[in-house]
Parts: C-alpha cells; structure tokens; sequence
C-alpha cells in the first residue's frame, strides 16, 4: 500500500512536490488549510509589505520641505518583518507537517508582539505630532505603512486564534 499525504497525495507526485526534509507542500494544502491559516498567513505577508511603505511625515509646507520614513528605516519595522516572517513559516511548517499546538501559540505570540510594535509607533508618531505640530508649520503624520502594519498584525493575531480554535486541543489534525 503506497503512503498518502492527508490530502490523498502520494509523495513526489507533481502535485505533491517532496522537500530534501520529507515535507510536502502543494496549491492543494493551501486550499485545503483552515480559515485561520490562510488569515494569519495573509495578515504576514501585508505586515511584510507594510514594513517597507511609509510610517510617518513630517512636513513643513511654508519651506515646501517634507520627507517620510518607513518602518526600515528605524529598527522597528525589521522587529516586524521578522515576526511576520516567523508566523508565516509557523504556519507553512503546521500545513506540511500537521498542526501542532506550541507552534501555532507561538504564532500568537510572535503576532501579538507584532501588532504591540505597530501600535507603540503609532502612539509616538502622534507623540511628536503633539510636540511639534503646527510650530511654523510643522505637520506629523502617521504613514500607509504603519496603519498597514497595524492592521495586518491584528489579522495574524485573530488568524492565529482561530487557527488554534479550529484545531481545540487535537495535537495531530492537520493544519
């Protein structure tokens, strides 16, 4: 009798491409994976994305100067690539090799403090926005980047609970 993957998949096959570590990842795990998986896995790659996009602007529109900072451009928005980075192979590792209750916690975890870095940001862009906004001009604002960030770390968040719901205390369904 030839051994299967969960999906019905035998190993190599085309459809069911084997890692060199034995792990199998397809088009149809991805499909086949829990609302909260697919959830926190989008959620990683927008806090990725978000990363990279404007955090905040500071301008002073009477010299016509203005000039905007990203998430990289300060250590922060590598904390949250990396985090994002760590839920989404939380999550790819769980969908080829099955659920797994102390990786999907540490998804929430490493979401919760994802979302905590965003949010801590958004706090003291309004901060600065407070101590120097309207002298001579000066504006502050929050950028794309960051709301992105914040937004998308909430989903890895609420995609990591569900995922660890969906599964309860079962330590060997799949993702």
């Amino acid at each position: 009798m030839t051994q299967t993957d969960p999906f019905g998949n035998e190993p190599g096959t085309p459809s069911s491409p084997t890692t060199a570590t034995g792990m199998q990842f397809s088009a149809d795990t991805l499909k086949q994976a829990g609302m909260g998986t697919k959830v926190a896995l989008v959620g990683a790659v927008l806090t990725f994305f978000g990363a990279f996009l404007p955090w905040g602007k500071v301008s002073v529109p009477s010299l016509g100067v203005s000039q905007t900072a990203s998430g990289t451009d300060g250590g922060d928005g590598t904390i949250t690539i990396l985090f994002a980075i760590a839920v989404g192979a939380l999550c790819v590792v769980q969908l080829m090799k099955g659920y797994n209750k102390g990786m999907a916690i540490g998804a929430i975890v490493c979401a919760s403090i994802t979302a905590l870095v965003g949010v801590m940001n958004y706090f003291d862009v309004k901060d600065v926005n407070g101590e120097f906004g309207g002298f001579d001009g000066v504006k502050v604002s929050v950028g794309l980047g960051l709301y992105l960030t914040i937004l998308a770390a909430f989903a890895m968040v609420a995609g990591s609970v569900l995922h660890l719901k969906e599964h309860g205390s079962d330590s060997s369904a799949a993702a």
